[in-house]
């Protein structure tokens, strides 16, 4: 080609019977040519002023599809699709090129921007504005009531976090101090410093009691997830005799608080050699009626289609339940996993784990809160690293617990 400036681009030619031809495009100022590997002539060529249409699809990033189409030449058109590495660049230029455009139509709103500018009037700009209302229809004076009455009750339930907080830097002084202060006049960490060193003293080190902790929370947590869902999976979407008996004895058992339910626990974990162990709190945390409750309801809500679809493509059981019903009920089970965790985490399981190896993070905690006056400043860091694993799982999970369920846009 005898331009001066080009743009080239590797790719691929595609016939109108579909034949493919790997190559290069060569765009000149004035006319583009394909090139194949195998010959030096070119296989596709035109000039710019035969155009009259040219098209560009993007398939992301730079690869996308050119197509030109002539103008009719003896009653026979003519159309080169070209698949391009860089056709976004290829495109721009020999638009930019391209001199004899077709008019393109422009809408009543241009038209009217054209003549205020021909008649020398300014142009307003639509305000951007900073706050995007989600109800327009629902007056100025609604929304700040509503923003107030938020802000009232973001205070009530963040003033006991911040006051314990606050206690747990006092220094013992400002502690007895009457009237209470919520923030600390003179801030420290001695409190925590003097309960890592109560803490030392015991004859079980420290690190055993969180170990303990730790296992029964994330043991008891998972056990009780996995048996809740399956158990509200086959509840939910399954018909069969008793099923709704059960389920309602199951949910009749919400009713009972924990004290209530403390002596037959007590009498089956003895019966089954499992006092003073940790299986004392783990199998009753598999058995927790709040979970199967929650899993239940989430799953009715889930379309029924779904797993007919699933069963048609060959799906087996468990493959819908892992990969179908559990995630469009996540939010459902990250709520329960916060409730578990919660439940187990603060338990002190003094009445059925006696040996101190296997006693829990909570209940050495409890007894340095019990060590009276002189322990006070160490009692309030205790309440606040008693707190903190639930608060933050909580924080860490809170986006996904606040999505709604999806349902695929289908309805039973």
């Amino acid at each position: 080609m005898s331009e001066q400036h080009t743009v080239s681009s590797a790719g691929t030619l595609i016939l109108v019977n579909g034949k493919r031809i790997r190559g290069e495009l060569v765009a000149g100022e004035e006319s583009a040519a394909f090139y194949s590997k195998k010959s030096k002539e070119p296989v596709a060529q035109f000039r710019y002023a035969r155009i009259n249409r040219l098209d560009n699809i993007r398939h992301g990033g730079t690869f996308s599809t050119v197509t030109v189409v002539l103008k009719a030449a003896e009653n026979d058109g003519q159309k080169y699709s070209f698949e391009l590495n860089h056709g976004l660049k290829v495109y721009q230029f020999i638009d930019s090129h391209w001199t004899d455009k077709p008019v393109q139509p422009k809408s009543r709103a241009d038209e009217l921007k054209r003549l205020a500018e021909l008649r020398g009037e300014t142009i307003q700009k639509p305000r951007k504005h900073i706050f995007h209302r989600r109800h327009p229809n629902r007056s100025i004076g609604g929304d700040v009531g509503i923003y107030v009455l938020l802000v009232l009750v973001a205070v009530a339930m963040g003033f006991p976090l911040v006051f314990a907080i606050g206690s747990s830097l006092k220094p013992l002084d400002e502690l007895f101090r009457f009237p209470p202060t919520v923030l600390p006049r003179h801030p420290t960490l001695d409190n925590f410093s003097d309960l890592i060193v109560t803490l030392g003293q015991s004859w079980v080190p420290f690190s055993r009691y969180l170990l303990n902790t730790v296992f029964i929370t994330f043991v008891g947590t998972a056990g009780h997830l996995i048996i809740a869902s399956m158990a509200a999976f086959v509840l939910a979407k399954y018909d069969f005799p008793g099923g709704k008996l059960f389920f309602g004895v199951a949910t009749t058992f919400l009713m009972f608080s924990g004290y209530v339910t403390g002596i037959p626990n007590y009498l089956i974990m003895s019966r089954l050699r499992m006092i003073d162990t940790y299986w004392a709190l783990i199998l009753p945390a598999f058995a927790a009626p709040i979970g199967l409750f929650m899993m239940k309801q989430f799953m009715d809500g889930l379309p029924t289609a779904l797993i007919e679809a699933a069963h048609i493509d060959g799906a087996g059981e468990f493959r819908i339940f892992w990969s179908i019903v559990m995630p469009n009920v996540k939010p459902a089970w990250l709520t329960m996993i916060i409730f578990s965790v919660q439940g187990l985490w603060n338990n002190p399981a003094s009445t059925v784990i006696y040996s101190e190896e296997k006693k829990t993070l909570v209940y050495a905690l409890s007894q340095i809160q019990a060590g009276g006056i002189a322990r006070t400043g160490q009692a309030a860091a205790v309440t606040v690293v008693v707190m903190a694993v639930p608060i933050l799982i909580f924080i860490l999970s809170q986006s996904q617990i606040l999505e709604t369920m999806a349902s695929s846009g289908i309805k039973d």
